[in-house]
């Protein structure tokens, strides 16, 4: 590929319609550059489903640690005496962003926590919190989705899942949404930093005195297992604070796009949302074709640990590697017309990753998420978009900075959703 080229993939990787709908971009890299050097990002991007699945499974070859600390090195000088909470937020090992054996360590006490047990207890309080949200609206004949329903939900649902009170969601809300502006960009940005310093205090300040009562007064949920002893090992106070906040925003941020991202989806597509109205029993089948045609998570973030080739490409040891999921999930090798979505579609994608990176909460999305749609799909028959949806800028988190709606003149069903109804 000649210069002249690659900075054409540049330019469009980097443009602000690439945010917008990024789908084209991975197309024509597919075609012309599948492992593609960003210049600048000063990271090798890669988005055929084979190479992205490689990377996952790949732990040897494609390090999940150390793309902090190079994505940190790119602020100004001084930066670490400056953003003391984010400095030692991104030096802690969690899930995210550690190898074996460490993060088999991390990972067994973090599943432990996610018990059957404490999902299925979480179930009926999600079928409740839907209704709360959603009762008010039906009064309203303008709805923005975003900022009345999806983000709400899921921060609300984490706060519970901590032991938190009710009212902490908006905060929730909140410190996710700075964590995500941070971390999504291709380089770091200051202001963004600063903002994410504060509100890393805020929480840390937030969860000491529930992390206390839970060491004094254990309960049967998420956050009295995170601080309890396991077959001898625990979490050191750092790790405890950074697993909670990696919960939070990977928790609250990815559900939240589902939803909005996924009810988009419907309305931009009536014959799949008709259908589905037609068969409710494919909610669950609907959800998975969500994640993979518009999926909240779009990347991956590796450092690779030895000199090797990917996809015809000589890739150097330290390099960073990022690697496209939604691109991955879009792959017209993989998937049959792939731009069209299908809520018939048998289940298959990389949305919750792959191998020892599998997202511990995914089966709580999976159960948050149908419950939602239902519960939307039952109480508004007749919702229709009213202006053009507006993309957060971000490359990582895929999400709605809003989704305006308007409800038409019919009225809703008696509603009575359970929990698992449709499972």
């Amino acid at each position: 590929m000649s210069n002249a080229d690659a900075g054409q993939l540049d330019a469009l990787l980097t443009s602000p319609s690439f945010v917008a709908d990024p789908y084209p971009v991975y197309a024509r890299l597919q075609d012309e550059a599948p492992v593609h050097w960003c210049a600048p990002w000063e990271q090798w991007v890669v988005t055929r489903h084979a190479d992205v699945e490689e990377m996952m499974k790949s732990p040897d070859r494609f390090s999940s640690s150390g793309w902090e600390a190079r994505f940190m090195g790119l602020l100004p000088a001084g930066s670490d005496e400056q953003l003391p909470r984010v400095t030692d937020h991104y030096a802690t090992p969690v899930l995210s962003n550690t190898d074996p054996p460490d993060h088999r360590r991390l990972r067994t006490m973090v599943v432990k926590s996610f018990t059957p047990r404490v999902l299925r207890g979480m179930s009926s309080a999600i079928v409740q919190l839907v209704e709360e949200i959603l009762i008010p609206l039906e009064s309203k004949q303008q709805i923005e989705m975003v900022s009345e329903f999806a983000y709400p939900l899921p921060a609300t649902v984490i706060a519970n899942l901590l032991g938190a009170p009710v009212e902490a969601g908006a905060d929730y809300a909140r410190w996710s949404a700075d964590v995500v502006a941070f971390v999504g960009t291709g380089s770091p940005d200051r202001a963004r930093a600063e903002r994410l310093d504060a509100s890393l205090s805020a929480f840390r300040e937030h969860l000491a005195p529930l992390l206390e009562e839970r060491r004094e007064r254990p309960r049967d949920d998420l956050l009295s297992h995170l601080v309890g002893n396991h077959d001898g090992e625990s979490l050191s106070d750092s790790e405890l604070v950074a697993t909670c906040v990696t919960l939070l925003f990977a928790g609250h941020e990815t559900t939240a796009n589902l939803i909005a991202n996924g009810l988009l989806s419907l309305l931009r597509n009536p014959e799949q949302l008709a259908l589905l109205r037609e068969r409710p029993e494919l909610i669950q089948v609907a959800v998975e074709e969500m994640l993979r045609f518009e999926g909240p998570v779009q990347r991956v973030r590796r450092v690779a640990t030895q000199d090797l080739v990917l996809g015809g490409q000589e890739i150097r040891r330290d390099s960073l590697v990022m690697g496209f999921i939604g691109a991955a999930n879009r792959d017209p090798t993989v998937f049959e017309d792939p731009s069209r979505f299908d809520v018939t579609r048998e289940p298959s994608h990389l949305a919750f990753g792959k191998g020892i990176h599998f997202c511990v909460g995914a089966a709580l999305s999976r159960i948050e998420a149908p419950i939602a749609f239902d519960a939307i799909l039952a109480r508004f028959p007749d919702l229709q978009l009213t202006g053009e949806p507006v993309w957060k800028p971000n490359i990582t988190f895929r999400g709605l900075e809003s989704l305006p709606l308007r409800r038409g003149a019919h009225r809703p069903r008696p509603v009575s959703i359970s929990a698992g109804r449709r499972r």
